[in-house]
């Protein structure tokens, strides 16, 4: 006897308890496979979107621009600074002293102002001349201080004073922080 196919496959699919055409039902990572991905989003510009950004980029580097070329001109202008702090600590290291504290005061306030200004000035005078040419607040050379910068150079060189230490700090100051833009007249 036989029997039909179509019963078969019936008696086959309730054996199993699937029916023909249905596929298993799929876990959740499954289905997450099908997903098709996100599309990405379209890159970001570099330039700027509006000309509000651009006008306000090139005004900030012209700023820039300025306040580098006035600092390299400072820089440049303060160039007798330095020359001067390299020679004071070179002759200073060379046993000096004092002789080399007035010498190169006296030509960087030289290089620094009118010769007319500088060159005939010398004790109180001097001392004047120095204190004016300093900003305000700023501490100055005392009596003390201005008397041996004015005689101790002219002495032997064993009489050279004890508060070298103290100098030295006074005339480098006077020769990072003077203000040469100030028109200062002697008396």
């Amino acid at each position: 006897m036989s029997v039909p196919s179509a019963a078969v496959d019936q008696a086959m699919e309730e054996a199993v308890g699937e029916t023909v055409g249905e596929s298993p039902p799929l876990m959740l990572s499954q289905m997450i496979d099908q997903l098709s991905p996100a599309p990405e989003p379209a890159p970001i510009a570099w330039w700027p979107q509006t000309w509000g950004w651009l006008v306000l980029g090139l005004v900030i580097a012209a700023l820039l621009a300025w306040r580098g070329w006035r600092r390299y001109r400072q820089w440049r202008a303060d160039r007798y600074r330095r020359e001067a702090l390299a020679e004071l600590r070179q002759r200073l290291a060379q046993g000096e002293g004092i002789v080399a504290l007035a010498e190169v005061l006296r030509r960087t306030a030289l290089a620094a102002f009118p010769r007319q200004a500088v060159a005939s000035l010398r004790g109180d005078a001097w001392g004047r001349f120095l204190n004016a040419s300093l900003p305000s607040g700023t501490t100055g050379f005392d009596d003390r201080a201005i008397a041996q910068l004015s005689s101790q150079p002219y002495r032997a060189p064993d009489a050279a004073p004890a508060s070298l230490e103290a100098l030295t700090p006074q005339v480098e100051r006077w020769i990072r922080r003077h203000d040469a833009s100030r028109s200062v007249a002697h008396e």
